[in-house]
């Protein structure tokens, strides 16, 4: 045969192969579940051999995408050598298949949970295993070969023959079940196990074949045709391999549908049930036993589901689970994999349907008896979590360096867990207040007691209190706020403690949450379970237990210390807010006056004055101790009477005399008569020995001159300042109202129409601008030489924060306003004011003539008439060094803005005091 006539003949031939072979690529892509035709290995590599120009020609002959190509060769590349890799026959389903439902493509995840939310969040178990979708029926032949495999039609074997010359060869097995070796002959070995063909083949080489060894494998599988029908993904027929089990199969064809029963999957054997698989023993102990090798012809039939149980809480793994015979409880627990170490046998919970109703158990899973208990369709186990309140210990929150939880032991006092004050407690600790809040009786009520610190710690008898166990033990703070902890501690300490904030913070939140939580659970309990639930939304606030008038609530609320008495108090107030003692009186105390934390507080047990004042941090430096006062109210059977209890304080500060306290009780601790705190003055300038200095309530200007020398030979008395704290509160308020005032006039000008809309608007914003930018000096004018020399008869009483300003002797004169230059001059007695103004280039166009006023040294104003006299004289005004002269803006140039007047005389007036005191 010529080699034209050869390659015309391969042409051909492989056109055949190729319409085949790309058949079974196309299958790959789609989703129709019949069988396709399969060609022999011996046709797919006759195909490969082709040129690739010949491959890519029959490819668009039959309307084949070239590309498929590559991938077709690299299958066949890899067939022999890597067990032939072939393309995916699974990939993930396109829709959800617990719920049945597709899954949005514009939906995100999260969506997706918020969309289902309220849904049953248990899932059918053991369904996702099988959640792949097929993606082609291509055999899987890449199985290692049992020695029990019987050999059929079509199955390839590999005979490897070693002797004189090696040779090695692929037999198929015909139709008729025989292989013919090359030099030994035909052979029946249809039916035959993988092993004992192996044997034959061997001995009948080495009887026909003298100096020849053999070496057989399997290669190629033959491929068989199974139907999967009932309750599966995609039911249908499928090519497999012939070593393929029921497993494989499923996951073959994706799997099951959402209603699929795992416990009964049944293979179907001509007509008969020729092995029942239950998937839970695959998936809970990894039994394959009944997953039987596949033959031809095989049906896998998937039942729809039985009855179905709910397991949920603390196992491992809840979910719902299927049915199938009498299991019980404890089959139950074991398909959830067991509960896990939170979980509370003894009281789980069952529910059931029984005759259209739904009934509730409580089942104890460490019984026999309960766990014997056969299963119905629809129940629902949920195993409870024990309980988060420890047993066996105590709690230990506040100022020391280890909070926590410890172990309580029969017997443990206060100081077995604060053994040292340096090294148990924080450097801000209150070494004076601590208290134990106790729990008592089947309603939990709770019981205060209170304990010196320090006292307690050194095991003073009556303070060293012993421990129940769940007490809760409280160190404060000395601080209320923040800032007088960083005020008051070491550097190094606030660092100690900043590391250590958020681990302090979640103990601090554990604490709050113990007894918030209480309050919640109580009311969430009902009316008809407790006393007092009539009262439960009466609760008023503890303020108004002791007085009727309300304190106005601080604008700015001060950022509280961690572990301050408001923040370790609230929480047990609350508590025990909802507690009334046996005569119906709420009980709280409370403390007013000069104390170092007035409030109100717990009324501990066996409370007292001594230990009340203990709790509030201790006596101011004027409290007055020969007297205090406890207001006391009394109720009687028709009325509540109040009573004024009048006792020794410093009796009761030395634990002479034992004062007890009742709930509602309120002691006022008196400060001393003409008792002041530390008040302080400054002198600035030209006196003597200028400085701050201590005052006492009634002390005058003059006699702090005194104490300060008096004034030096260049002070100038006509010009000096005085400023007090609350008038420049009261400036800067009166500052801020005309602002306002200023803004509604402008408006109503701008709405009515009135003026020069723009002109005015500007002219608001720089006159608006002025006001605020000018700082307000509370300065109280005053003529200090005529204050000195009236003996007394005229002297100021000075207050807190009072500031005298004496500046050097002057010999200037300043002139602002609306003049061409506003600037200052040496003073000369001989020029009057229209001569300091013509020095100044004169007024400008919207100066005020007729109201140009002098300020003087010492701040007093003085109206200037001598421009406006009719015949230029008698209206003048005396000037002296360190006046000023203004000339206002004329308030009636535009629009009439009475208020302009008044704000430019704040703005120069504040200008001439700035000034003077700058000057100093």
């Amino acid at each position: 045969m010529n080699k034209n006539a050869l390659n015309a003949t391969q042409f051909s031939v492989s056109t055949v192969l190729f319409a085949a072979v790309f058949a079974l690529v196309t299958s790959m892509f789609s989703v129709n579940a019949a069988a396709q035709a399969m060609p022999s290995q011996e046709q797919l590599e006759q195909l490969q051999s082709l040129p690739r120009a010949q491959q890519e020609a029959l490819a668009r002959q039959y309307g084949i995408d070239p590309s498929a190509i590559d991938q077709f060769n690299a299958a066949q590349r890899d067939g022999d050598s890597s067990a032939k890799q072939e393309v995916d026959v699974v990939s993930e389903r396109s829709g959800n298949g617990d719920t049945g439902q597709t899954s949005s493509s514009f939906m995100s995840e999260n969506l997706q949970k918020e969309f289902n939310r309220g849904r049953s969040e248990l899932k059918p178990f053991g369904y996702d295993i099988f959640s792949g979708e097929p993606n082609t029926f291509a055999p899987v032949a890449h199985a290692p070969i049992p020695a029990n495999y019987i050999i059929s039609v079509g199955d390839v074997i590999h005979v490897e023959m070693f002797g004189k010359q090696d040779e090695s060869f692929k037999l198929t097995v015909n139709r008729d079940g025989s292989i013919v070796l090359p030099d030994v002959g035909e052979m029946k070995v249809a039916g035959m196990t993988y092993s004992l063909m192996q044997e034959m083949i061997h001995h009948e080489v080495q009887e026909r074949l003298i100096g020849y060894k053999a070496a057989v494998t399997m290669g190629e599988l033959r491929s068989i045709q199974v139907f999967i029908v009932g309750e599966a993904y995609k039911p249908g027929a499928y090519t497999v391999s012939s070593l393929a089990t029921i497993s494989q199969a499923l996951y073959v064809a994706g799997g099951v549908s959402d209603i699929a029963s795992l416990r009964s999957v049944r293979l179907m054997r001509g007509g008969k049930v020729a092995s029942e698989f239950d998937l839970y023993d695959l998936l809970l102990q990894g039994d394959a036993s009944a997953d039987k090798t596949l033959k031809s012809g095989d049906v896998i039939f998937i039942p729809a589901r039985g009855d179905m149980v709910a397991v949920k809480g603390e196992v491992k793994r809840p979910a719902l689970y299927e049915l199938k015979g009498d299991e019980t409880l404890e089959d139950a627990l074991e398909f959830a994999g067991g509960a896990k170490d939170s979980a509370y046998l003894q009281s789980a919970e069952l529910r059931r349907i029984v005759k259209g109703k739904r009934l509730v158990s409580t089942v104890d899973l460490t019984a026999e008896k309960d766990l014997n208990r056969e299963l119905s369709g629809g129940d629902a186990l949920t195993v409870r979590e024990v309980s988060q309140e420890l047993d066996n210990s105590l709690m230990v929150v506040g100022a020391v360096t280890r909070p926590g939880y410890y172990e309580w032991q029969d017997g443990m006092r206060i100081n077995d867990i604060l053994r040292d004050v340096r090294h148990d407690l924080l450097e801000q600790a209150d070494l004076g207040y601590g208290l134990v809040v106790r729990e008592q009786g089947p309603r939990r009520n709770v019981k205060v007691l209170q304990f010196d610190v320090a006292d307690a710690i050194n095991g003073v008898e009556g303070e060293n209190l012993r421990l129940n166990e769940r007490d809760q033990l409280v160190v404060f703070s000395r601080f209320e706020t923040k800032a007088e902890e960083r005020d008051s501690l070491s550097r190094y300490t606030l660092s100690e403690q900043e590391r250590e904030y958020q681990q302090r913070q979640r103990q601090l939140d554990a604490y709050r949450d113990a007894y918030l939580n209480d309050v919640v659970n109580t009311k969430l309990a009902g009316s008809s379970e407790s006393p007092d639930a009539e009262n439960e939304d009466k609760i008023v606030p503890l303020r108004e237990l002791f007085t009727e008038k309300q304190e106005e609530e601080p604008t700015v609320k001060k950022e509280l210390a961690m572990y301050s008495r408001q923040n370790l108090l609230e929480p047990i107030m609350q508590r025990i807010q909802r507690q009334r003692t046996a005569t119906g009186t709420a009980p709280f105390v409370s403390v007013a006056g000069e104390v170092m934390h007035p409030g109100i507080y717990p009324l501990v047990e066996n409370a007292t004055a001594e230990k009340l004042l203990a709790a509030a941090g201790g006596l101011k430096n004027g409290a007055y101790t020969e007297q205090a006062e406890i207001t006391r109210w009394a109720i009687g059977k028709d009325t509540a009477n109040t009573d004024y209890l009048k006792i020794d304080l410093a009796e009761v500060i030395n634990g002479e005399v034992d004062v007890p306290l009742q709930g509602r009780d309120r002691l006022n601790v008196l400060s001393i008569p003409e008792w002041q705190n530390t008040y302080e003055v400054t002198l600035r300038g030209e006196v003597r020995f200028p400085g701050t200095y201590s005052i006492k309530r009634g002390e005058t200007l003059s006699d702090v001159i005194k104490r300060a020398g008096g004034f030096t030979d260049h002070a100038f008395l006509e010009g000096v300042v005085f400023t007090r704290e609350e008038l420049q509160e009261q400036e800067q308020k009166r500052k801020e109202m005309l602002a306002q005032e200023l803004q509604r006039e402008i408006a109503s000008n701008m709405i009515t129409g009135t003026g020069d809309a723009n002109q005015s608007y500007d002219q608001m914003r720089t006159l608006l601008a002025d006001l605020m930018s000018t700082p307000a000096v509370g300065r109280l004018i005053m003529d200090l030489p005529k204050v000195l020399s009236m003996n007394g008869s005229r002297d100021v009483q000075l207050k807190d924060g009072d500031t005298l300003h004496v500046p050097s002797r002057s010999d200037s004169i300043s002139i602002m306003g609306e003049v061409q230059m506003a600037t200052s001059y040496r003073f000369d007695s001989e020029l009057t004011v229209d001569d300091y103004i013509s020095r100044s280039g004169g007024t400008k166009e919207k100066a005020d003539t007729d109201r140009i006023y002098i300020v003087k040294a010492n701040g007093a104003i003085e109206p200037y008439k001598g421009g406006s006299s009719w015949f230029g004289f008698g209206g003048g005004t005396d000037l002296g060094p360190g006046d000023a002269i203004v000339v206002p803006l004329d308030t009636t140039y535009t629009e009439s803005l009475e208020l302009w007047s008044e704000i430019t005389n704040i703005i120069y007036n504040s200008a001439v005091a700035v000034a003077a005191i700058s000057s100093i």
